[in-house]
């Protein structure tokens, strides 16, 4: 007899290769146990929250002071020599000159207005001076600038409705709705 197991060709059955292919290995994997974390502040009673905030924004802000000032103080006194701090000086003056200048050649309103105008950049000394211009002359109301709004409405040639009825739009209510022509005789909306 032959042997159950192989078939005409010799190959296996299919029984017993799916038996062989379908076993699975079984790989464990680790648990990860997670402590149950603190929120930010729930060391700090409730009661000191709002204190300790404030302190940490003080401690923080006298840090970045520090830091500024060390950064700028070094950087200025060190590298310049005392010659070189004084034309410094006199090319930052040029400049502001210059800008000054331009900014009149520009805007011609600020040629009358330029001791105010000196006083006012003085409070925005990190912004570019065109900025600083047109703000001044629109917080002095002498900046015209072409806004645009809305576009005008165009609805074409078309002309409203007349609120009155015509002859043919009386004689049409009476025949064909005579309840509202007699409502509207009484209020007298439509006079005969």
């Amino acid at each position: 007899m032959e042997n159950p197991s192989n078939d005409v060709n010799g190959s296996s059955s299919p029984v017993n290769s799916e038996v062989a292919q379908t076993q699975e290995e079984v790989v464990a994997t680790p648990e990860v146990v997670v402590a149950n974390p603190t929120p930010p502040g729930a060391k700090t009673p409730p009661e000191n929250l709002y204190a300790a905030l404030a302190e940490e924004r003080r401690l923080r802000k006298e840090a970045e002071d520090k830091l500024n000032n060390l950064t700028t103080s070094t950087s200025t006194d060190e590298i310049y020599s005392d010659e070189g701090k004084v034309l410094k000086q006199e090319i930052d003056t040029l400049k502001d000159k210059l800008e000054l200048q331009e900014l009149q050649e520009k805007y011609p309103q600020l040629k009358g207005l330029s001791a105010e105008f000196n006083e006012f950049r003085q409070d925005y000394p990190r912004h570019k001076g065109e900025n600083v211009a047109k703000l001044f002359l629109s917080e002095k109301g002498l900046l015209e600038s072409a806004r645009v709004g809305l576009e005008n409405p165009t609805g074409g040639t078309r002309t409203p409705v007349n609120p009155e009825m015509t002859l043919q739009d009386i004689e049409n209510l009476r025949k064909t709705n005579y309840k509202k022509y007699l409502d509207m005789v009484k209020k007298g909306l439509i006079k005969i």
